[in-house]
Parts: structure tokens; sequence; C-alpha cells
């Protein structure tokens, strides 16, 4: 690996010979493959473009941040700035193969240009694939290994997600409601187990003295219960919205801005008021801290998928669908 390591350095130092230039370029651009933009996103689409697609859009980027921190872990491989002689322009705690970036961008754009099918769609879900892969290799933060494993990985959640959404949600549409949400939370208790196995495999498997000071934070759940308490509030919510606040996308642009706006405040309300008031109940690293850490998550969501729009109903600026 060390030959490997080292050419991946060499064209990190290539590409931060264009530094500082390229720095606020490069730093929007990886802003766009975090979990920060999805939030504003997703319920940009899902409140005002297109219901059914932010739901999909929603859901695969879940299932792909899923394996993608699994497989960070299980190979817990070192980032650039780590072990060589780069800048770094970025603190990243956790692992660095595959780059959930690059993961999480080619599903999300990828299942957008799929289902829009407009030529300007696909052309820019590449743009934005190939340069937020290249933004992490500028910031010193991931090796072209990591990106590309990154790539290949959200090439085959998007193809299995293309393949079997269709039977799934036959399938799923078959069940009642309750039924719904309780696998919703089985789906999420089986995130969380997962975190907890791929931790004990790794447990007696040390990183080296030379990086381990990088990594005290990478062999962490925390995330692994951010990501269930996202989809049990997804499937939850989507469960509830289908029955009591299924909306119409038409209305006016007013009425679209308005939707947004609002929902967004309620969303950072929840997101925001409920780290400030949780943390004063227990620390992060308890387990009070991490059931409450999954409360907060799924509430987010379930307020994104139906809480949102029963309200933007109730007040008009939806039409029940």
């Amino acid at each position: 690996m060390d030959g490997i390591y080292q050419f991946g350095i060499s064209l990190i130092q290539g590409l931060q010979t264009m530094s500082p230039a390229l720095d606020g370029f490069m730093e929007a651009v990886t802003f766009l493959g975090t979990i920060e933009f999805y939030i504003l996103f997703i319920p940009a689409l899902y409140w005002s473009v297109n219901q059914s697609l932010g739901l999909r859009v929603l859901f695969i980027l879940i299932l792909t941040d899923v394996p993608g921190s699994a497989f960070k872990q299980l190979l817990h491989e070192p980032r650039p700035y780590w072990i060589g002689s780069v800048k770094a322009m970025g603190d990243e705690p956790s692992y660095g193969i595959p780059s959930t970036h690059a993961s999480n961008t080619l599903a999300v754009w990828g299942l957008l240009a799929y289902t829009m099918k407009k030529s300007w769609m696909w052309t820019l879900s590449i743009v934005l694939i190939l340069l937020i892969g290249l933004s992490r290799l500028y910031l010193g933060v991931h090796f072209p290994q990591d990106v590309l494993g990154g790539w290949l990985l959200g090439l085959i959640m998007l193809l299995l997600f293309l393949k079997y959404e269709g039977r799934f949600l036959a399938w799923w549409a078959q069940k009642t409601a309750g039924t719904q949400i309780l696998l919703g939370f089985l789906s999420s208790a089986a995130v969380i187990l997962i975190g907890m196995l791929v931790l004990a495999l790794i447990s007696g498997s040390p990183d080296p003295a030379e990086w381990a000071a990088f990594s005290t934070e990478a062999r962490e759940i925390e995330h692994y219960i951010t990501l269930s308490g996202f989809l049990f509030g997804a499937v939850a919510g989507t469960t509830w919205m289908g029955t009591y606040a299924r909306f119409k996308m038409d209305g006016s642009a007013l009425q679209k801005t308005g939707r947004y706006i609002l929902g967004m405040i309620g969303l950072f309300a929840i997101y925001l008021g409920l780290d400030i008031l949780f943390a004063l109940f227990a620390p992060d690293a308890s387990l009070a801290g991490y059931i409450l850490r999954y409360v907060r998550y799924a509430l987010v969501s379930i307020w994104a998928v139906f809480g949102a729009p029963w309200v933007f109903i109730k007040i008009g600026l939806a039409e029940r669908g």
C-alpha cells in the first residue's frame, strides 16, 4: 500500500499547487456532498418540486450512507493528511475509504438524472459527481482510491435501488400502517446492530501509531444512531403522510417558497433546539445520550416528511392530495 499512498500524495500535492486560488471554490463544491447540504436540498425537492422524487432521494441517501460508514470502519484506512505532506483543508475524524461524499453523490445525482431523463440533468449530475470527487483530493482528505471506491459503492447502491424499488414498494403497500412503522423501527435497529458488529470486528486491529492520533473518533457508534433515527423517522413520516397529510405539488411560487421557509424554520427549531435541550440531560457518549440522539434525528425526519406537509395543508400553503 505504500506505493499507492505515495502516488496519491504526489497527485494531491500537484493539485494543491493551485492553492490558495481554488480553495474557496473547492470548499464550496465539497459542501454539495455533505449531509448539511442534503438537509437543505431534499426538503426543497420534497415540499416544492416533486414529492415522490424527494422521498426516493432521502431513502437512497440513507441506504447508501450506511454501508459507506460500515466499510470505512471495516477497512480503517488513513486519510492523506494523516500520513503525508499535504495541506489539510478539512478536519475529518472518520477513516478514508470509501469516500461517502463520492458514494452519496453518485447515488443521489445518479437517481435524479435517471428519473428526470433530461440531458441537462445528466450533464449537471456528471459534472457534480466528478467535481465533488476532485474536491476531496484537492482538500487533502481523500486518496484517489477512496473516491473510486466511493463511486463504485454509489453505483452499486443505485443499481440495486433501481432494480428492487418497484417490487419492494409493491410488497410494502400490502402492509398495514402499524406494520410499516414496526418494520421501520426494526430496520433502524438493524442499522445500529451493523455498527456494533463492525466495531466489534475491528476491535482487535488498532490503528498504526503514526496516525492513530488523527482517528480517535473514527470508531464511534454515533453516526449509525444518526442514520437509524433518520431512517425510522423517514419510514414513519412517509406512512403518516400518506394517511393524514398527502399534499399536492401545485401552487404559486409564493406558496412553494412559503412551504420551504416555514418547513426549514420548523426543521432547524427541532434540530438545534433538541440538541441544546438534550445536552442538559445526558452526554452524547452515553446510553441516554444515544437514545436522545435517535429521538432527535427521528423527529427531524418525521417533521420533514409528515409534520411540515400537515401544517402546509392546515394553513393553506398546500392542498390535500
